[in-house]
Parts: C-alpha cells; structure tokens; sequence
C-alpha cells in the first residue's frame, strides 16, 4: 500500500512495505531525490535498521541459550508495516512484534513511525515502545538513498558532500582527507563506503550537491555517519545517521562485547532526523 503526503512546497510517497519514503519532491523542479529501488542496483530505498545494524555473525545471534537468524540490518526493512493515520501533510505507520517477529527477535515491541512535511523538510520521526516485560536491546539506523545525479543536465563526478561547518575530515581508510567542509565524491565513492564514528563529525546537517541540486540531510545528535555506494556505475548515494546519542543502559547483546541500548520494560524511545530540498 502507498499514500501520498503533499504541501504548497514538497510532496512525498510512502509505501507500508518497509515504511520507506519511495518518493520526495519539490513542487516546482518535480525532480525525484530518492532512489527508484532498481534491483539492478540495489531494492532498498531508505531501509529502518532494527534492532541492529549491519550483519550478524553467521547470520545468527543467541539469547538465552537459542539461536535466532536473522539478515543484515534486523528486521523493519523486510517487514509491512500499517498504516495508522495519514493526513494532508503527514502520515503515521507503525510495526508491532507479532508471532513470526518473536521467532527472529523475542521481545514485545512497537515501532511507530511518523513522516511530515514542513515546506521543502520532510521529518523522519521514530518511536520504540517496548511493551516486554525485561529490557529491550537496540540500535536503530537509517539508510536512505538519493538519486546522485539528481538531474538530466548533471553527472555523479560533479557532486560532492557538503557539511555546515569545517569538519575533522581524517579517515583511516581515506589518508588524503584532512579538515574542511566538502569531499568531493569523486575521490572517495567509487565502489567504496565513509564512516565516521563517536561523533566525529559535528555539523548539524550535510548536503549532497552539485552546486545547482542540493538535498540536506539532519544529522545532529547520531554518534555515527556513513556515506555508501553499491558499486561505481550506481546512480545514488547513501546518506546515514545511525545511533542517536541518549542516556539509555548499554550492554552486550547481538554482537559479542558490542554494546546495545537496552530500553527499559514498558518506555518508550524517540529519535528523529529530516531530509530538506535545498534547490
């Protein structure tokens, strides 16, 4: 199922298969910025990772003694959310833990789901309501990608990432990259992914652009960013904030000694970012 969301300035199309955002608009270019989901390249668009990220060790983790299998990035991006309120400018879906859920993640949960516009800004917002009876472990991370060219009259090697402030841009697989406010794809997205960790970058938001087309992703309060692209004739680049910095307990949980949120029996957890059409 899709519904449409529109404003005076931006229109926005969301499908229950994954709660992506399959579409985002400005009303007066009507250039798409998110990616078509080609599975020549890649069938996600803005895939939810949770309850982790990334993949597990032999696809597997163990909780009290039973093995669960599960893929890469947890569990919302293959499952079908529901629809629960949609209105002119915003609409609310949500995924509750149901039999097959708890064979794969055994724990009581609902994750909510809000997007809405506010001129040219679509804002993402996600709620974790852990309705378990012990704590819930968690990461939660978001994946989206943006068609890159954006446009006919533009190529992938004139754009570049720019951030709102001089940044430490020193990466241990990227030596070349020193301070400044932009990284040109060119020179690093070449079949390759950017990570940046423990909050090492600390600009608010950061743009993908070629100076005339320019979509601006909210990434303050995420302890980690990462930048991606499928392989090097792939029409799109991944903009990433995972971890949302909060006081929760931290413990080990699906990956060895790697530490998880773990949310207390019957809270509930917030976190958001947002996606902007510049020009």
């Amino acid at each position: 199922m899709e519904k449409t969301i529109q404003n005076e300035k931006a229109i926005a199309v969301i499908s229950s298969k994954a709660a992506e955002v399959i579409s985002f608009k400005d009303k007066e270019s009507m250039i798409e910025r998110v990616w078509c989901r080609n599975p020549e390249h890649w069938l996600n668009c803005n895939p939810i990772l949770f309850p982790y990220t990334g993949p597990l060790p032999d696809g597997k983790y163990s909780f009290e003694g039973k093995d669960y299998f599960l893929g890469s990035h947890g569990l919302a991006r293959y499952a079908e959310f529901v629809f629960e309120e949609v209105k002119e400018d915003e609409a609310t879906l949500s995924l509750s833990y149901d039999e097959d859920l708890l064979k794969v993640y055994p724990f009581r949960f609902k994750l909510t789901v809000t997007y809405k516009l506010d001129g040219s800004r679509l804002c993402l917002s996600y709620r974790i309501d852990n309705l378990d009876e012990r704590e819930l472990p968690f990461k939660i991370g978001f994946h989206p990608a943006f068609n890159c060219p954006m446009a006919e009259d533009s190529v992938f090697d004139d754009y570049y990432l720019e951030f709102a402030h001089e940044e430490d841009l020193h990466n241990p697989e990227f030596p070349e990259l020193d301070q400044g406010r932009k990284i040109l794809l060119k020179d690093v997205l070449y079949d390759h992914q950017l990570f940046y960790r423990n909050g090492q970058i600390a600009s608010p938001y950061v743009d993908l652009t070629d100076g005339m087309h320019a979509i601006r992703v909210g990434i303050e309060g995420y302890d980690t960013l990462g930048f991606w692209r499928k392989k090097n004739d792939t029409p799109f680049v991944c903009i990433e904030p995972w971890y949302p910095r909060n006081e929760l307990r931290k413990a080990p949980f699906f990956k060895g000694e790697e530490l998880y949120d773990m949310l207390p029996a019957g809270e509930s957890f917030r976190c958001s970012y947002y996606w902007e059409i510049i020009h």
